[in-house]
């Protein structure tokens, strides 16, 4: 006996055909993103420096060239990227932490927003949710600070926005 099975809706992607299941998730991936990139603006404000509190806003949808990346937020502490997978089209949050901001400031901002990160991602009924997303990576190397400041002395383009955030008054 055959069985006959409904084909999900699908959207597709330069590599591979996205199920509305799929894109539900990566809906969820992109907001928990969303809230990180906020929380990492708010940490920025309580730094006196502007250069600690200026970041660069990345829109890769108008960039032809990185068809993979998505979102990126890139900032003299972090780098937080959503990708998206050219395997399954599932969505995935990279945060790449740098080896002289933590030695600079100490280990407590970052634990602070990977904290918040952690608690966007995590499953609140036992089930995988979207904790697969979340990547951290440390570097300790400069390369983090090198495209920080690439990014910033190259300025905005069509898909580079750069803001600083205003000093939190205590």
């Amino acid at each position: 006996m055959k069985t006959q099975t409904k084909a999900k809706a699908q959207s597709k992607t330069q590599y591979v055909a996205i199920t509305t299941d799929v894109q539900q998730v990566n809906q969820q991936v992109e907001k928990a993103y969303t809230l990180m990139v906020n929380a990492a603006t708010e940490l920025l404000k309580r730094f006196d420096v502007a250069k600690f509190r200026t970041f660069a806003l990345m829109d890769h949808s108008k960039n032809e060239q990185n068809t993979n990346l998505v979102k990126e937020f890139l900032c003299y502490h972090w780098n937080i990227t959503l990708s998206m997978s050219p395997k399954d089209g599932r969505f995935y949050i990279f945060i790449d932490l740098g080896g002289e901001a933590i030695e600079k400031f100490g280990s407590i901002l970052t634990n602070n927003l990977l904290r918040e990160c952690y608690q966007l991602t995590q499953s609140t009924d036992n089930t995988g949710g979207i904790e697969y997303a979340l990547r951290v990576n440390y570097s300790p190397s400069d390369s983090l600070h090198n495209f920080y400041y690439r990014r910033i002395v190259e300025g905005e383009t069509g898909y580079v926005s750069i803001g600083s955030v205003k000093k939190e008054v205590v």
